[in-house]
């Protein structure tokens, strides 16, 4: 209902929701409120500080709510559209793509038992472990559950970095796979691989994962950088100023089959987006409780959608026992 105004199967989806404007507030009739956001001018961080100030203001008991806005000198005036039959078709197209639109999107949501202070024991930071069990999910999911059946080479995973450090600087992608990834999902797949070694693989892939966070919110990242290239190329330029960007490895590894992010904020339940290409998901989620990991999983309604998310919960587990015994809540090793 907050993205797109509607209710599953009913239609005219998207006709109370204006994605011309960066920033929309909606209000529920139930009293539950959201917001939605136009990505390409506005970003995470900012965006969820100002709601965070806004809703802490409005929740403070010295807050000045004004008068009820029953007593409201400011009457509503209806505005009245011009129409013609041209017109009045082309709307009704628009309902039609919208509604095939909002019904070819599907969302799960999953909660952990544990969060950011059982993962700090086990001397792990709770973002590189969170973007682990996103790997092993994909791993698990391309094997199990993926078309082709097997697959586990479709693309990339994005991770957002700020770059707000820098005059007008925005973000920039973290690039989660890596050597040390593949060397521990493969560990997770043999059964022959013993605890200690998958525990082992899986410090080196997140101490991997921190050292490219670091260097991308630095700058020191390659997307923005090949981005502006890319730009620089002008019409007439010839084949040559293009070899890199046609390239099918430079092409597969800018598909981002899973976009992911985090985000905290203490007034937020579900948060997300939609997924970025057709066969791949949209992965928002949370480390900042204690007692819990938060993950909303979007796709398109042909995905497995609720394989993915049922690999994120097994996935979840499967990581915590590594450190933990299972009968039992003390971690039994740290790395």
């Amino acid at each position: 209902y907050l993205w797109h105004g509607g209710l599953a199967g009913k239609t005219n989806q998207l006709g109370n929701r204006w994605m011309d404007k960066p920033v929309q507030f909606i209000l529920a009739p139930n009293g539950e409120m959201g917001i939605v956001g136009e990505h390409s001018v506005m970003d995470g961080t900012p965006t969820t500080r100002m709601c965070d100030e806004v809703l802490d203001a409005v929740y403070s008991p010295s807050f000045d709510h004004g008068p009820s806005g029953a007593n409201s000198p400011i009457k509503p005036i209806p505005l009245e559209f011009d129409t013609n039959k041209e017109l009045l078709s082309r709307i009704e197209q628009a309902k039609k793509r919208s509604d095939e639109l909002v019904a070819s999107q599907t969302l799960t949501y999953h909660l952990t038992d544990y969060g950011k202070k059982d993962i700090k024991t086990y001397g792990i930071g709770p973002d590189g472990w969170t973007q682990m069990i996103i790997q092993l999910a994909y791993d698990r999911w391309c094997l199990n559950h993926g078309k082709p059946s097997g697959s586990r080479e479709m693309g990339g995973t994005y991770e957002a970095a700020t770059t707000r450090r820098f005059q007008k600087g925005r973000t920039e992608a973290i690039r989660v796979v890596s050597n040390e990834v593949r060397e521990w999902l493969a560990a997770m797949r043999d059964r022959n691989s013993s605890a200690e070694e998958q525990k082992r693989l899986l410090v080196a892939a997140t101490k991997k994962h921190i050292k490219d966070a670091q260097d991308a919110g630095a700058a020191m990242g390659i997307d923005r950088h090949l981005l502006g290239l890319r730009m620089l190329v002008q019409d007439g330029d010839g084949d040559k100023a293009l070899e890199l960007f046609n390239d099918p490895l430079f092409q597969r590894s800018k598909k981002w089959v899973l976009s992911t992010s985090a985000i905290f904020s203490k007034h937020f339940h579900v948060y997300g987006w939609g997924e970025v290409v057709p066969d791949g998901f949209g992965v928002a989620y949370m480390t900042g409780y204690d007692d819990r990991l938060q993950f909303t999983i979007t796709s398109r309604s042909e995905m497995d959608n609720t394989g993915f998310i049922q690999e994120i919960a097994t996935a979840a587990e499967d990581m915590r026992k590594l450190f933990v015994n299972p009968t039992s809540s003390t971690p039994i090793s740290r790395l």
